[in-house]
């Protein structure tokens, strides 16, 4: 077949399945990154470095595989970075949802460690965090959230950020800038190359719940949940300051020029979201100060014209009653830890389910397991459409040490189980 036609025809199918339509059969869209180094022989150090390998090691893999859609997450949760700069620089901020190895190195930041620098070379990144917000800053963040990342937040959290219209300051901003096009270069060369192999596109805009963005890169997450006993006002007053930005992160990311949309092929645009205290939160503390804040980012990204691909995190089972607010058919959810047909079962065919087998299964077992497992999985999930095959769910991805073999055992289920 034709690479174009090949590409259309992975790209009607995850569209059909995105908006809760049966495609001709379902499809299987991966997330990975150390995976692709190790397949093609190289370190998770050289994978998170050096753009050249990443890109050579994110082809190797989609050659080899055939997935209906693969994208490498070559770093770390950035949206303090991405926040703070999306307003004023959108140019540069869109390169910025994530913190990569580079980055790291520019403004050695505190929150994250890296495969050759804090650990050793073959092992996948760390995201840490820690306390930058203190107790009593809480009214100063509420008055001007933006300017307090900047003014307080960032010269805490990087380094070499530390004092602000310094020589060494101005001289990270300018590293950071030339590094964010690097990477955004390079991003878009990896898009360019899938695509001339028959892997298709779709843009992506970058939003947050705001309760997390208070939690992963303020307060971290034991401080924020007893604030809610400690403070709780106050608390909602921070979540409250901050929605806002988190609709404008998602709405101004999420502006793709008509040109971009034409040269991939599609009106579906991402808003990625990944949700982290869902599971630190019993549910009357979920529904009063984590729920309300982040269904109104989420229609108001919708109301943009975005598809929120949110990463429901940890354990959502006593939360899934909320999804029923949910406009009909308008996001696409993956489950870690929530078996998707008790997510299917309270909510029918709202959304858009993503599931599939977990690292542990593809990396301890055998072909035939896995083959037989995601049969199961696909008989009690595909009908009726909107299910996507989201392989290494207890990950985020497809782990280093999966095994090829069951990859591929995976692959052949959905071919012959998964047709419509």
């Amino acid at each position: 077949m034709d690479m174009e036609e090949l590409r259309k025809e992975k790209l009607e199918r995850l569209e059909s399945a995105l908006t809760c339509k049966e495609p001709d059969r379902v499809p299987i869209l991966v997330f990975n990154d150390v995976f692709c180094g190790k397949y093609s022989g190289y370190t998770a150090q050289e994978i998170y470095f050096d753009y050249e390998k990443w890109k050579d090691a994110t082809l190797n893999v989609a050659k080899n595989f055939n997935f209906d859609y693969i994208f490498t997450l070559n770093g770390l949760e950035g949206m303090f970075l991405f926040a703070s700069f999306i307003e004023k620089a959108p140019e540069v901020a869109a390169n910025m949802r994530f913190v990569t190895g580079p980055y790291h190195q520019i403004l050695e930041d505190t929150y994250t460690r890296w495969p050759g620098i804090e650990l050793k070379e073959d092992v996948h990144p760390q995201f840490i965090g820690k306390e930058i917000m203190k107790k009593e800053e809480y009214d100063k963040f509420i008055e001007a959230p933006i300017k307090f990342m900047h003014e307080v937040a960032l010269p805490r959290i990087c380094k070499n950020l530390a004092n602000p219209g310094s020589m060494e300051y101005n001289t990270t901003l300018t590293r950071l800038g030339a590094e964010a096009t690097n990477y955004g270069n390079a991003t878009l060369q990896l898009i360019m190359e899938l695509k001339n192999i028959g892997y298709p596109f779709f843009p992506m805009a970058h939003s947050y719940a705001p309760l997390d963005f208070l939690g992963d890169f303020l307060r971290d997450i034991k401080n924020v949940i007893l604030d809610l006993y400690r403070d709780p006002e106050t608390v909602k007053g921070a979540i409250e300051a901050i929605t806002s930005h988190m609709i404008k992160t998602g709405t101004i990311s999420g502006t793709i020029p008509p040109e971009v949309k034409e040269m991939f092929g599609t009106e579906i645009v991402w808003c990625f979201y990944p949700l982290h205290l869902t599971e630190y939160l019993k549910p009357e503390l979920y529904n009063e100060y984590y729920w309300p804040s982040l269904l109104k980012v989420f229609k108001e990204t919708i109301k943009a014209g975005l598809l929120p691909f949110v990463l429901f995190e940890g354990s959502h089972d006593t939360h899934l009653e909320t999804l029923q607010s949910i406009p009909k058919h308008s996001i696409a959810g993956m489950f870690e830890k929530t078996d998707p047909r008790k997510v299917k079962e309270v909510i029918g065919d709202r959304m858009c389910i993503m599931y599939g087998p977990p690292n542990s299964l593809l990396i301890g077992s055998t072909p035939e397991k896995v083959h037989d497992w995601t049969r199961e999985l696909l008989v009690d999930m595909k009908d009726d459409g909107g299910f996507i095959l989201f392989p290494g769910v207890d990950a985020a991805g497809i782990a280093k040490d999966a095994r090829p073999e069951n990859i591929k055992a995976m692959i052949d289920a959905v071919e012959k189980y998964g047709k419509y």
